[in-house]
């Protein structure tokens, strides 16, 4: 496949996916890791118990234990001179208890008295069994905790725990590097100055990274120094397994990260039919997937979403994780153009109906990053399907727990 440039075709999202995809030949590494450090991971391997839970029988409450023989045939022997340890003994919820016990009778039907001794409700049935748990009961030995591929909750976690591990089989995850470039960036926190702009997309990348499954591999800012940022590459190839370049790429002048790929590696694609992040570069250098992304925050937000993403889950084994949508009326009319466009969105209730305000990112009423970043919700647009009025209703994703 011929690769397509910004300067002529552009390749489509969709298309621009699967070649990124069928390209992301990386075999999953497995590694065990204690289950303290295990959410979100996800499992090599079926995991089964090694134990019964309970490993012989327990109580099912609070109560006492005793045997139900001395009640058989409905007999109601005077339990005023028993005492603990021989006639009864106390078992609370989940507790073991002398083998001679084989019920237990709840603390709310029986008095205990200042020696020891026990008056029975006049209404109790004591029989064998009651209110014991069987061995096995909460947790069968060989049964299956947990599937292989579970994104490991804290609820699954505590699961595999009950069957006597402390450690868990996991897939490695992939590490990616987020390379931030352009000389106008200086950290986060410093003291700004003119024709500055914070580096924020670093840390937005990192915590999008590691929600994804990724373990980041933080880069220093790099200034517009095109040597210095291949050698860069160079000491990031051998350790890590996606290495994402931000910024120098355009139709401008420092459209140097975009040529170093297509110099060093089979080219992919370079220019892609999704905006914002029109001029991306995409290439397989040493075996490993090199992208170039654009500098603006949204752009590095909708390619880390609709590209990386999907990189991730794949090396993972698991599904590209769906957000919650809704249905929301259009305050004003999104534009149909001949790409995929991220339009964020905000959202308001009034009534029974829930608004949708596109957040413009050009034109008349445009806002800037800082405000785009804070919207509830974003809805893509598909080429071909036409522009959406206002007033019309369509499914949005949202951004946020709560509207």
């Amino acid at each position: 496949m011929k690769p397509k440039s910004p300067t002529g075709p552009l390749t489509p999202k969709t298309e621009a996916q699967t070649i990124l995809l069928d390209a992301w030949t990386l075999a999953a590494e497995e590694e065990t890791v204690p289950l303290a450090a295990c959410r979100g991971r996800v499992l090599a391997q079926d995991v089964f118990a090694q134990y019964n839970i309970p490993v012989v029988r327990a109580s099912a409450m609070d109560g006492v234990a005793v045997n139900a023989a001395d009640f058989a045939e409905g007999r109601r022997p005077d339990c005023t001179g028993w005492r603990p340890g021989l006639e009864y003994s106390r078992a609370d919820t989940g507790d073991d208890f002398d083998d001679k016990y084989d019920a237990v009778v709840p603390i709310e039907q029986v008095q205990v008295l200042p020696d020891g001794g026990l008056i029975f409700a006049p209404d109790v049935e004591i029989r064998p069994g009651l209110n014991v748990r069987p061995s096995g009961s909460q947790v069968e030995k060989d049964s299956l905790l947990c599937k292989k591929g579970t994104r490991l909750t804290a609820l699954d976690i505590a699961v595999i725990g009950m069957g006597g591990y402390d450690a868990a089989p996991v897939r490695r995850r992939p590490k990616v590097a987020f390379v931030p470039t352009g000389s106008e960036l200086v950290p986060v926190g410093a003291e700004l100055a003119r024709g500055q702009n914070f580096d924020t997309n670093s840390l937005m990348a990192a915590l999008l990274l590691e929600e994804m499954g990724a373990e980041p591999v933080p880069c220093p800012i790099h200034r517009d120094d095109p040597d210095a940022i291949e050698r860069t590459l160079d000491e990031l190839l051998p350790q890590t397994d996606i290495i994402i370049l931000n910024a120098g790429t355009s139709k401008g002048q420092e459209d140097y990260c975009g040529q170093l790929l297509k110099r060093r590696g089979q080219l992919l694609f370079s220019g892609v039919a999704a905006v914002p992040g029109r001029p991306m570069t995409a290439a397989v250098i040493e075996g490993k997937m090199v992208l170039n992304i654009s500098g603006p925050a949204l752009a590095a937000f909708y390619t880390l979403d609709w590209a990386v993403k999907p990189l991730i889950c794949k090396y993972l084994g698991v599904p590209v994780p769906k957000r919650e949508t809704v249905q929301a009326e259009l305050t004003a009319p999104i534009g149909a153009p001949p790409m995929s466009m991220c339009c964020m969105l905000r959202l308001q209730k009034e009534g029974d109906r829930l608004l949708a305000t596109p957040l413009n990112m050009r034109g008349h009423g445009s806002v800037g990053s800082g405000v785009l970043l804070t919207a509830d919700a974003m809805y893509a647009t598909i080429p071909g399907q036409g522009p959406k009025a206002a007033g019309e209703t369509i499914s949005v994703e949202l951004l946020r727990e709560t509207l």
